[in-house]
């Protein structure tokens, strides 16, 4: 139920999109729809996942293709911390073991994806949402990328 919910979900915020000019605004998303499936296959039964790409190939809207997309990467552990410390109720049951598997099917997921530009960025030592300094960083990071795949990764 709960994939089905964030698939209908992201797919209604899709249609929305859709509905509007995207030619003369600027649209940043949160989500990208191709990967949606990657949690499918980490939590659903082999039944439940095969119902899951049925409906999932049936309603997948066409969508263009972004401009760039940004992969915000960080070890299991940061991530285990960072969702803690956010407090979502519906986020509580997530544990390392499950949160290793996820990176690692983002990981793998990022080194095929080439629909678009791609900027993989380490967020271990980078906060943007924080710190100004670092979110000034990112932003100019942003605007010097050339190529179709970049890494953006500052030290301690």
């Amino acid at each position: 139920q709960t994939q089905l919910f964030f698939l209908f979900r992201r797919i209604d915020q899709l249609r929305s999109l859709a509905q509007h000019d995207m030619f003369t605004r600027a649209v940043i998303g949160d989500f990208l729809i191709d990967k949606d499936p990657l949690f499918a296959r980490l939590t659903l039964s082999d039944d439940e996942l095969s119902l899951y790409e049925r409906i999932y190939q049936s309603l997948k809207p066409q969508t263009p293709v972004p401009d760039l997309v940004i992969y915000l990467q960080a070890k299991p552990e940061t991530l285990i911390e960072r969702v803690t410390r956010r407090g979502h109720r519906f986020e509580n049951g997530i544990g390392e073991d499950y949160m290793r598997a996820l990176t690692d099917a983002y990981a793998e997921f990022f080194h095929h994806y080439d629909e678009a530009p791609v900027l993989i960025v380490n967020t271990e030592h980078l906060n943007p949402i924080d710190l100004d300094d670092d979110f000034a960083l990112f932003i100019s990071r942003i605007e010097s990328m050339r190529g179709r795949r970049e890494f953006f990764n500052i030290a301690d």
